[in-house]
């Protein structure tokens, strides 16, 4: 944890910087590719909006939707799944209470750190498609490389998994651009 961040300022940061990428989304950019090669821009944010209520549903011990429109207003419907999720992931003892995750029942803070390591990788997707700087949260994506470098064996890599083989950044990349790179992300606009 970076010294005098807690989980849940951490989740906070992660979510500032990814809703204020959201944000700049303009409406004729959600079809636009991205580096997740089969999603456009709205269905990136959308797949983060699932996460976050998809997370709610696990803290509070109910099966998650199967699914959850983005709606007219991405941004609306985003901001509002931040909202949900950051007062469920807020809940007394939520922390250390075992909830059911993606990856079995688990400690709740893994439900923080799932969302905010998901907030940063597709933060970067959206950010790169729709030519935002893609040099945000610097020293909470070191945090996160540092993250996904301990558990690189365990990283599902390949055709049908959610990464691809780790790729070399280009130069003078930033902290995101190299957690991309970390998971096997190449940019869609080409070199910076």
């Amino acid at each position: 944890m970076m010294r005098g961040m807690n989980p849940l300022d951490e989740f906070d940061r992660a979510a500032a910087a990814v809703t204020g990428i959201v944000s700049a989304v303009e409406p004729g950019q959600l079809e636009l590719p991205t580096a997740c090669t089969e999603w456009s821009v709205g269905d990136v944010i959308a797949h983060l909006l699932y996460g976050n209520v998809r997370a709610v549903a696990f803290a509070s011990g109910s099966p998650p939707p199967d699914q959850v429109p983005l709606g007219d207003d991405h941004v609306a419907a985003f901001e509002r799944s931040v909202r949900e999720v950051r007062a469920a992931l807020s809940e007394p003892g939520l922390l250390e209470r075992t909830v059911q995750t993606p990856f079995g029942p688990s400690p709740g803070v893994l439900l923080v750190h799932m969302r905010r390591n998901e907030f940063l990788a597709h933060g970067w997707d959206i950010a790169d498609a729709t030519g935002q700087s893609t040099d945000f949260e610097p020293e909470l994506v070191e945090r996160a490389i540092a993250q996904w470098r301990e558990r690189a064996d365990s990283v599902p890599r390949g055709p049908g998994a959610p990464f691809a083989a780790e790729k070399s950044p280009p130069p003078g990349a930033s902290a995101a651009d190299r957690l991309a790179a970390l998971l096997g992300r190449e940019s869609v606009r080409g070199g910076r």
